[in-house]
């Protein structure tokens, strides 16, 4: 008998467990566990049983409570997909978790080194402490695992519970299942490969090649091969990220500018006529203020900006951190044109101005021309290394340079419409019609080609880009509508009004405004209307 008077609830429990009158929980995910851990070339895996799977959503539950998830934070679902014919449907759920997969898109993006994997279990373990919060990894996911916490201000996924495999202990999801779907085997990476080359997953999953997933789905059936997501049909529009909108836009701006304007110069001296250096002095202090803004906009993305200064870390690997490091550097050669062509109007120390050598200002112009335009394609690689439709190359590069062209003419001509009043300088007849012809042409081209994506409405099939051009005729009709009103009113009307009479410094500073809120809505659109890769969910 137990003394209850002189021993602890801890203690008591102990002892009934010391003898063994409580039942174990080990003997019931025991053999889910693999016998032993991997050896080299091989690496732990989830293995699904599809047969066995019922929908229940217990493992789901548990991995929640287990890991302290904040309310609708998932580290796994449960989705379903149908199909099969009228006398002989098919109905099958499928259980997904992070698939700690062989090339794991989310730790190859990340900027920070904030993702690991492990050289022994190969399982992907998300690193918080090191975390800045900038959701690349979500992005670059296409299973959709990782998830911000917003009360957190970080990413956080799946580590298979790791700590607990570490002692022989189930994960939450693997304990979990009362029909023993989910367990934990070894798994030969060359295989996965192999496979995943293959195309060989699960139905309806993103197409395995890109990250080589390791999750191992069995079935004794043979399921046919018109399965489709429950959930197939259901497109709503994803984050709109207001930060990064900002930030894009108004780097591209400020690039785009910096081209215009010396553009814009040579063709001045050409005809005889060279732009009075005042003028181009306030051209790049405001090309470089907008450039500064769009790069201070992009901290308020972050959850935890004060450890911005890591996301150089992921050089190697991340497109993300080139992006940073080329318009940085984009920045500082700015900064020091725009010193150099505002040195000779400063008070004290203008006087020094004619000690510069003469290739400062040429130099610094050309580096942060070259610097700029590399930004600017790799701020086009990040998304495009997601591998989602709607943001491959051929459709995100010519709306990102495209940006650049359409404000670096406006602004341009706008600044320097303003800068030149009163100086009685011939710019505006030698480049300003010329600038407002570009303007028109570019934007045209820009606008046409963004309406492009709505000829996918008519797809038999429903594919990610017909996805897209159903949202922005759905519910992002109105911003949609709104993104081409501003860039035709912008972009071709009040051109055109300049180029029959309309004073040039009243027309050009309203097209520039409305040209920015109509690239503002479009980058706007460009995340909100994209169609993200994911495992199959439940019907709606």
């Amino acid at each position: 008998m137990l003394d209850l008077q002189k021993t602890t609830a801890v203690e008591r429990f102990a002892e009934l467990h010391d003898e063994n009158t409580l039942p174990l929980q080990s003997k019931y995910y025991r053999e889910l566990l693999p016998a032993s851990p991997p050896g080299p070339g091989q690496q732990y895996a989830f293995e699904v049983d599809l047969d066995s799977c019922t929908g229940c959503k217990a493992c789901v539950t548990a991995c929640h409570n287990l890991n302290g998830l904040d309310d609708g934070e998932l580290w796994r679902n449960v989705g379903q997909v149908h199909g099969g014919s009228s006398s002989l449907p098919v109905m099958q759920h499928v259980t997904s978790a992070c698939h700690h997969c062989v090339s794991p898109g989310c730790l190859e993006g990340c900027p920070v080194n904030a993702y690991e994997k492990d050289p022994v279990t190969g399982i992907v373990r998300h690193l918080d402490d090191q975390c800045i919060g900038c959701q690349y990894c979500i992005l670059k996911c296409p299973y959709d695992v990782p998830k911000y916490s917003p009360a957190k201000g970080i990413v956080r996924k799946c580590d298979m519970c790791s700590q607990r495999l570490k002692v022989g202990e189930a994960p939450a999801c693997v304990q979990a299942c009362p029909n023993q779907a989910i367990s934990i085997a070894v798994v030969d990476k060359i295989a996965v490969q192999a496979s995943a080359s293959a195309g060989t997953f699960v139905a309806c999953a993103p197409e395995p090649s890109y990250t080589q997933p390791t999750t191992v789905y069995k079935t004794t059936r043979t399921l046919p091969a018109n399965l489709q997501a429950a959930d197939r049909y259901t497109i709503r529009p994803q984050h709109g990220h207001l930060p990064l909108v900002a930030m894009l836009v108004l780097t591209q701006m400020s690039v785009g500018a910096m081209v215009v304007q010396q553009v814009m110069a040579g063709v001045a001296l050409w005809k005889g006529y060279p732009v009075p250096a005042t003028v181009l002095a306030v051209q790049l202090v405001a090309t470089l203020i907008a450039g500064l803004i769009g790069m201070n906009a992009s901290l308020l993305h972050l959850g935890r900006p004060q450890y911005a200064f890591r996301a150089l870390l992921g050089l190697r690997t991340s497109w993300l951190s080139r992006e940073i490091l080329t318009i940085g550097l984009y920045a500082g050669a700015a900064s020091a044109a725009t010193g150099v062509a505002c040195l000779p109007y400063l008070p004290f120390v203008g006087q020094w101005a004619s000690l510069l050598p003469s290739f400062a200002a040429s130099g610094s112009i050309a580096g942060a021309v070259f610097m700029g335009l590399v930004g600017v394609f790799c701020s086009t690689m990040i998304y495009v290394d997601t591998h989602r439709q709607f943001w491959k190359f051929a459709i995100a590069a010519p709306k990102f340079f495209g940006t650049a062209l359409v404000l670096g003419i406006a602004s341009t001509l706008a600044v320097g419409a303003i800068a030149s009043a009163g100086l009685h300088a011939p710019v505006a007849a030698t480049v300003g019609r010329a600038l407002c012809v570009a303007l028109i042409v570019a934007t045209v081209a820009k606008l046409t080609f963004e309406c492009r994506i709505l000829v996918h409405l008519g797809n038999g099939e429903q594919t990610p880009l017909k996805g897209t051009a159903q949202l922005l005729m759905g519910v992002l009709r109105g911003i949609f509508s709104a993104r081409l009103a501003l860039g035709t009113i912008g972009g071709v009307a009040l051109p055109m009004a300049m180029i029959v009479g309309v004073p040039t410094i009243f027309a050009a500073p309203v097209a520039v405004v409305l040209l920015l809120g109509g690239e503002l809505l479009e980058r706007y659109l460009f995340f909100s209307a994209v169609v993200a890769p994911k495992m199959p969910g439940p019907p709606v």
